[in-house]
């Protein structure tokens, strides 16, 4: 910075003001004189020490359950988008549904002193997330509730969601409806189990066809298969995320059937180019955009007022009818 004040030929004030917040109280003159002598120095500011004094920096982190998962590319940019807006970085963090490489991500997010962390907890009761939130550093749980835990919290309306889905199709006359759920240790999948079996009940569909998978593609393919080997197979799935539902579809692949003719299929979440699919998907299409976005705004939020009140933010999902669904099968079809 000595460097940058000689050539620019101005204090190291001047310059200090003149690259932090947009060169408030710096003439523009002067600002451009500050902002030359950086480029031709190739000058990059060390945030380290300040971020060391302030407790914290200007990155905020984002840490995920599943990298691979397209649900979660929309959650990223909405949560992007708002912290760029807010001249903050976004750092992201994949745990693999792993709650040991879960912790050791938190533990680095402290260890850097990150502003914030958005966290999908790999479970919803999440030891690496309290030992954060003890740091001081403040905490939004994403997608998932994080029980125990108070912080401000954005989810989805999962169980309502998945019930909208499963009416649909007892309305096509199906009462053989299944569902490729996933661990029970992730809120967000027992909220659509529970909305699940409480449409199985109020429309007197069979039960015992919840089967759990792992939330991932090869996992719901091997549960389909089980499910349609079945000696009375079911003539509806319902499926509990994007991963599981490309696994529905492979499996439905390999046994030669074909949605809607011989298996009614709605997956939660829309798969990209999901209405390109033959036939084109019926899914429930969660906000995803909007899911990132509304984290990014409650952390930050949290950042500048650690004392307001903690905020839950539930947003509705939305049911999105593609003809992957329709009438029970006839015996001679």
């Amino acid at each position: 910075m000595s460097d940058v004040a000689r050539a620019a030929g101005v204090s190291i004030a001047t310059v200090s003001r003149a690259l932090a917040n947009a060169g408030a109280g710096v003439s523009p003159e002067l600002r451009e004189r500050v902002l030359a002598a950086v480029a031709e120095l190739d000058y990059h500011p060390n945030h380290l020490p300040r971020n060391m004094r302030a407790r914290s920096s200007r990155t905020i982190g984002l840490v995920i359950s599943d990298i691979e998962n397209p649900y979660f590319t929309a959650v990223v940019r909405g949560a992007e988008d708002v912290a760029h807006r807010r001249g903050y970085t976004m750092v992201l963090a994949n745990t693999d549904e792993d709650a040991e490489r879960e912790a050791l991500c938190l533990q680095t997010m402290a260890a850097e002193r990150a502003a914030g962390v958005v966290v999908a907890s790999t479970g919803q009761h999440s030891a690496g997330v309290r030992r954060l939130i003890s740091t001081g550093i403040p905490v939004v749980a994403l997608d998932r509730r994080i029980a125990g835990a108070n912080v401000d919290t954005v989810v989805v309306d999962n169980e309502t969601a998945a019930y909208e889905a499963v009416r649909h199709l007892a309305s096509l006359g199906h009462r053989r409806v299944a569902m490729v759920g996933g661990p029970g240790k992730v809120s967000a999948i027992s909220e659509r189990e529970a909305g699940y079996e409480r449409a199985v009940r109020d429309h007197g569909l069979e039960r015992g066809l919840l089967w759990h998978g792992d939330l991932r593609e090869a996992g719901g393919r091997r549960t389909t298969l089980e499910l349609l080997r079945e000696p009375e197979r079911p003539t509806a799935i319902f499926s509990v995320n994007s991963m599981s539902t490309i696994g529905v579809l492979h499996a439905l692949r390999d046994l030669g059937l074909r949605a809607p003719d011989d298996v009614s299929v709605i997956g939660f979440d829309d798969i990209p180019t999901g209405d390109l699919l033959d036939p084109p998907l019926s899914v429930v299409r969660q906000p995803t955009y909007q899911l990132g976005a509304r984290a990014a705004e409650l952390l930050l939020r949290r950042v500048q007022e650690p004392d307001a009140p903690v905020q839950e933010v539930v947003l509705a999902a939305s049911l999105v009818l593609r003809p992957s669904t329709g009438p029970v099968p006839r015996p001679n079809d």
